[in-house]
This record gives structure tokens, C-alpha cells and sequence, in this order.
């Protein structure tokens, strides 16, 4: 028998730049209002598509699993919910990081391009979750010494928050939250065979993105935070089925089709829409390897978290916890090495 999973570290990976891999054409959508949409049936887009729009597609094909059943749809999906496109920089510089040989200084000059975005860009370069050794004082010197690909990771994260509901004590937790699960699946993923950090980046940063959305669409007659409440707390039924079972809707759908407009792999894509069926954690699921990494490595993560905070208690955890262990052949010395790891990034991040 091979080595377990966690000590599989060095073999070859694919090209990072996969993780942004764009969906162009068809299969990007424009937001735009809402209309009602009831409690006790499911959203009209999600009906004419029928069962498949919960169905987790098989990953034999990936370019299918990302590809929408009915792009018309989920049009009418993405304009009611009001999910928001792929803003126009993190579409030119990805299309610039896609190239063969990206240019430096196109790079450095798009992002800085927008004031806001070169200063967020800078900051972060310069704190101490970065731990460079000298100052960084411009666009151009943060690609240089930080590597591209983590500076479109952290672009994106710099916009997304930006452009995503941010409001209110509730989201304030959201996004703290969020920005430790994006930063400690990338720093974990060294320890998987199939995930590289930049592709466990963008799945820690976007698996829980439908969440503001959902909180902006459903205010009345039931906020979705008390649908929210009641999932973190269900422990006989999935996350999803109580939010479906309420607005005929779940963040993991929201979630996914952001990542599809915003350009995000199909392997990323599943494994958002997937990151609360913990059944698709067994061997032999229809979920790829990369994908099976990442639901587990988000859960993982997700616990890790809680334990900083000094949480005993984790519903989710309870519900997956044992199948996630098994999906990366963690064991518990492993699970606080890992954790330890986390927890001294995240008091760099204060």
C-alpha cells in the first residue's frame, strides 16, 4: 500500500494557472433584479431545469460538470438573484495570466489601474501574512516577489469583497471567516496530491459566496439569516435542504454560478456546489480526486477555524467530519499538526 495522502507531497502539478481558467461566451451570465420568488416552490429557473439542478454532474468531463444544463435557466436564476458578473480587471488580467509568457508590467499595470485595488493589493503584500522579508512598494514589486498567481488570488479576494455584500455584524463575521478558510486551504493544499494553493484559494474563498447574496435577496417574509441560523444547527438534514426547503434556493447554487461568471475550473465549481454532501466523500463517488480533496480539505478548515475560535461544537463537522478525515487519510496526530499550521496563520492575520 502507498504512502497515506498527507506525505504525498512532492509529485508533479498541474499548471496553477488552471484554477482561473475562464468560461466565456454562453456560459457567462449578467445580473440584474429580483422578483418574488415564494417559500414553498422552488426558484422558476431551477424548476424548468428539473432534478438536475441539484444533481452534482458527473466529473468524467469537467468542461461538463462546469457547463450549465440550460443556459437560459440559469439566466433567469443569476437576473433574480442578482449575482453579480465577473468585474472587467480580474477578466483582463486573467486573460493576461493565461498567456503563455504573462507580461509583468501589463499585469501591474492593470491592477493599477484602480486606486482602491493597488492599495488593497499593497497592504496585503506589506502585512504580516505575507512574512516578506523587505517592503513592497509597488504593483510591479508585489507580482515580482510574490508571485503572480498570488497576486491574482489575492486580487480576486480584494474584489470579490468589494463587490459582494459586506454590511452588518453577520457579514463582518462572513468575510473574517471566509478569508481564513481561502488562505488556510492554500497553505494545506501542499499537503494534497490533486489540489494545488491557488485552486484551494478560490474554492475556500467562494464555497459560501451565495451566502451575502442570499442575505440581500431574502429579507421578507422570512430573512434568510434565520434560515442560516436554523441550517448551522440542523443535524438530520443536509445545510442545503433547510435553506431549499425554505426559499427553493441554497447558497451552494448561487455559490457555483458566481464561480462559473467569474471564471473559476470546473473542479472549483464542483466542489462548491458539492461542499455540504459529505455522502460524495466516499470512494468510488462521482466527484474527481480534486474535487473530493477540496469538500474535504474545506471541511477540515471549516473545524480548524471553530477551534480558534474556541468553539467546541460543530454540527457540520459531526454530520462529515469522520468521512473527510478518510477522504485525505488524516489521522488525529495529522488533523493538529494541520490545525497548529492554521492557527499560527491566522494569528498573523489577526
Amino acid at each position: 500500500m502507498g504512502a497515506p495522502r498527507r506525505l504525498a507531497l512532492r509529485g508533479r502539478r498541474r499548471d496553477s494557472r488552471d484554477a482561473c481558467t475562464g468560461l466565456t461566451g454562453k456560459n457567462r451570465f449578467t445580473a440584474g433584479g429580483g422578483c418574488p420568488i415564494t417559500a414553498d416552490r422552488p426558484h422558476p429557473g431551477l424548476r424548468r431545469l428539473g432534478p438536475q439542478a441539484n444533481r452534482v454532474p458527473s466529473v468524467a468531463s469537467p468542461a461538463a460538470a462546469a457547463t450549465p444544463a440550460d443556459p437560459a435557466s440559469l439566466e433567469q436564476v443569476v437576473r433574480d438573484i442578482g449575482i453579480p458578473s465577473c468585474p472587467k480587471v480580474l477578466v483582463d488580467l486573467r486573460t493576461e495570466l493565461a498567456r503563455d509568457e504573462p507580461r509583468l508590467p501589463m499585469l501591474a499595470g492593470l491592477a493599477s489601474s484602480d486606486v482602491a485595488l493597488s492599495a488593497g493589493l499593497l497592504k496585503l503584500a506589506n502585512s504580516a501574512l505575507m512574512g516578506l522579508s523587505r517592503k513592497v512598494d509597488s504593483v510591479e514589486q508585489a507580482f515580482v516577489m510574490l508571485g503572480m498567481q498570488t497576486c491574482m488570488s489575492l486580487l480576486t479576494e480584494i474584489v470579490l469583497r468589494k463587490t459582494l455584500p459586506s454590511e452588518g455584524l453577520a457579514l463582518t463575521r462572513f468575510w473574517d471567516v471566509s478569508a481564513k478558510r481561502a488562505h488556510a486551504m492554500s497553505l494545506l493544499a501542499r499537503h494534497l496530491i490533486h489540489v494545488d494553493g491557488a485552486l484551494a484559494h478560490s474554492v475556500g474563498l467562494f464555497c459560501d459566496s451565495g451566502i451575502p447574496i442570499l442575505i440581500r435577496r431574502y429579507v421578507t417574509p422570512v430573512s434568510y439569516l434565520v434560515t442560516l441560523a436554523e441550517a448551522n444547527q440542523c443535524e438530520d438534514r443536509l445545510f442545503t435542504d433547510v435553506e431549499q426547503a425554505r426559499h427553493g434556493m441554497d447558497h451552494t447554487i448561487v455559490g457555483g454560478l458566481l464561480a462559473n461568471m467569474w471564471g473559476l475550473s470546473a473542479a472549483a465549481q464542483v466542489a462548491i456546489r458539492s461542499h455540504h454532501d459529505y455522502s460524495l466523500l466516499a470512494p468510488g463517488s462521482r466527484l474527481s480526486e480534486a474535487a473530493r480533496e477540496l469538500v474535504a480539505l474545506s471541511l477540515i478548515v471549516e473545524r480548524i477555524i471553530q477551534t480558534y475560535a474556541g468553539l467546541n461544537r460543530h454540527v457540520e463537522w459531526e454530520k462529515g467530519g469522520a468521512a473527510a478525515m478518510g477522504a485525505l487519510e488524516l489521522d488525529a496526530a495529522s488533523f493538529k499538526a494541520w490545525e497548529a499550521e492554521a492557527h499560527a496563520l491566522f494569528d498573523r492575520m489577526g
